[in-house]
């Protein structure tokens, strides 16, 4: 898991969070995945995050504090109800030709800002005069979105939906609007299997003007130029075959015997 400025986030991939080295995120070809994000400030954050470069929660994702969502997928069109879960798969030639190439392929962006509260409790708390009175966002069980052209907000509550945020396995969304042998590690995100992770909507706060954020690459192939054949998780140790130890994840050699635990 990334933790940055009380915020800590990760890629699940068949329900298992999955090891980061570095910034680098390994996972096979042909993968759905989610994006698992926990707010552990005493405020409320908004969250927005783009894959390859596109924003996949328009106006932005609302975490109260303490709250965890596991998101399955972008929303398209609006769609509170359904839509398709993240898949990642190789970028092909055939892809480039048809798609073209973006710099941002492979990257997961999360940026975010924690609610502003006011300074006296004896003051009034006023919304952002960016977003007006009477925006709103929308929330899904895992999120909430708000959705004036700023920020919007998801928010998940298990089960249950407070004023316009998401609750669990629920998210909200302001309005706003492989079995090809790999030849590179370039992977990009598309529609996956569908996903009943609904969002509804939730109104506006003000926010901080400092901004953090978190960037994750996704992989297919190693190092090495292996293609990835299996996510590795957080449990994920190496075992020496030739003594049989338990290595670290990250372990080139076996610290017991010295054996390569990258046997060709």
């Amino acid at each position: 898991m990334v933790y940055n400025q009380k915020l800590v986030a990760s890629i699940k991939c068949n329900g298992k969070i999955l090891r980061e080295f570095k910034d680098t995120v390994y996972l096979p070809f042909g993968s759905e995945y989610s994006i698992l994000l926990l707010n552990l400030n005493s405020v409320k954050a908004i969250v927005n995050i783009t894959i390859d470069g596109d924003d996949i929660v328009p106006g932005g994702l609302v975490l109260y504090p303490n709250q965890e969502i596991d998101l399955q997928r972008s929303i398209k069109n609006n769609n509170l109800e359904k839509g398709n879960k993240f898949k990642f798969i190789e970028r092909t030639g055939s892809i480039e030709e048809h798609r073209g190439v973006k710099l941002q392929d492979g990257l997961v962006r999360i940026s975010y800002q924690f609610e502003k509260l006011p300074l006296t409790t004896n003051m009034p708390y006023q919304p952002n005069p960016i977003w007006g009175n009477n925006s709103y966002g929308v929330v899904a069980q895992d999120c909430d979105f708000s959705p004036s052209s700023a920020l919007r907000r998801v928010d998940i509550t298990n089960n249950t939906t407070i004023g316009t945020y998401c609750s669990v396995n629920n998210v909200s969304i302001a309005p706003a609007s492989a079995s090809v042998q790999p030849t590179n590690d370039v992977g990009i995100t598309v529609p996956g299997s569908e996903s009943n992770q609904k969002f509804s909507r939730t109104s506006d706060f003000a926010v901080e003007s400092q901004k953090h954020t978190i960037v994750l690459k996704l992989l297919g192939e190693t190092v090495d130029n292996k293609p990835v054949e299996q996510a590795i998780t957080t449990k994920y140790k190496p075992e020496c075959q030739t003594c049989g130890r338990k290595n670290k994840a990250n372990a080139k050699f076996c610290t017991e015997c010295g054996t390569s635990l990258n046997v060709i």
